[in-house]
């Protein structure tokens, strides 16, 4: 029974495992977009990030694209790194950050920090999430 058990657990993690390694179209599409934008918001770029924004898939960058503020960008951002971090989680090339100066994370593919939220005067300002 105990063998049985532990097959059965072995089986179910394999298939997590397998299951968290697929990332639909849409979803890398969503993330490429996603990394222009904080890009552009760490360069206090709101130009380039109203850009990335309207190009996500499923209208997902809608109210980052009529921000009309840098600070109202990086809130909407905020939303979009929820759905970046769950997405980006379990698979390899993608890092997330977190800043306490502000409470809040973010996906990047570069392994040096490069905070969207304090743009140029808070660039370097975030740890890895481990």
């Amino acid at each position: 029974m105990k063998k049985q058990l532990l097959v059965l657990l072995v089986t179910i993690s394999a298939l997590a495992i397998a299951r968290a390694a697929e990332l639909s179209p849409s979803d890398k599409q969503f993330l490429s977009g996603y990394e222009q934008i904080h890009d552009a918001l760490a360069a206090d770029n709101l130009t380039g990030a109203k850009k990335a924004a309207a190009s996500l898939p499923e209208n997902a960058g809608a109210d980052l694209a009529k921000s009309d503020s840098l600070d109202k960008a990086r809130a909407a951002f905020s939303k979009l790194s929820d759905r970046a971090v769950k997405l980006a989680s379990g698979h390899s090339g993608y890092h997330v950050f977190h800043c306490d100066m502000v409470n809040k994370d973010w996906v990047q593919t570069s392994a040096s920090v490069a905070n969207p939220y304090g743009g140029k005067e808070m660039v370097g300002c975030g740890e890895e999430k481990k």
